[in-house]
């Protein structure tokens, strides 16, 4: 009995490869922004029945749950700088779509915020998001610089 499986070779196969690289990224991506959807969706306020998870969430403090905006948005902005490399081969390209898509991220974040109970938008959270996003995508180019 004869073999009648087709092997891809070659260009077609790295096209394959490149494609499932891409949907796995993306939808990492996409998940960790419903991640962040669903923590800026917890309420400021929080009743005692609820999950445990919003207690631990409304006991930490303020300044540390600003803090956390920075490591946050700068995962934000390292996954989306590992999704577009499917995409483009340009760094520079790559720093500022990343760039752009975790801080527009964030905006939209801290929009949505405003319309949680006990929650707001801040200028301040809003500017630690772009840190983030701006620290990582810097430590990205610099051991990139030092791998070369």
């Amino acid at each position: 009995m004869e073999n009648k499986s087709i092997r891809v070779t070659g260009e077609a196969e790295s096209k394959v490869n490149r494609r499932g690289t891409l949907i796995f990224h993306l939808a990492l991506t996409v998940s960790y922004m419903a991640g962040i959807y669903w923590l800026s969706s917890i309420p400021g306020t929080v009743d005692p029945e609820e999950a445990a998870i919003y207690g631990i969430i409304a006991w930490t403090p303020p300044a540390v749950q600003n803090l956390l905006h920075v490591p946050l948005f700068g995962s934000l902005a390292w996954l989306w700088y590992r999704t577009l490399s499917c995409w483009f081969e340009s760094r520079m390209v790559l720093l500022s779509w990343s760039f752009l898509l975790a801080a527009g991220y964030g905006a939209i974040d801290e929009y949505h915020q405003l319309q949680v109970p006990g929650r707001y938008a801040s200028l301040t959270d809003m500017a630690l998001n772009i840190l983030g996003a701006v620290l990582v995508l810097w430590l990205l180019t610099w051991r990139e610089n030092q791998l070369r």
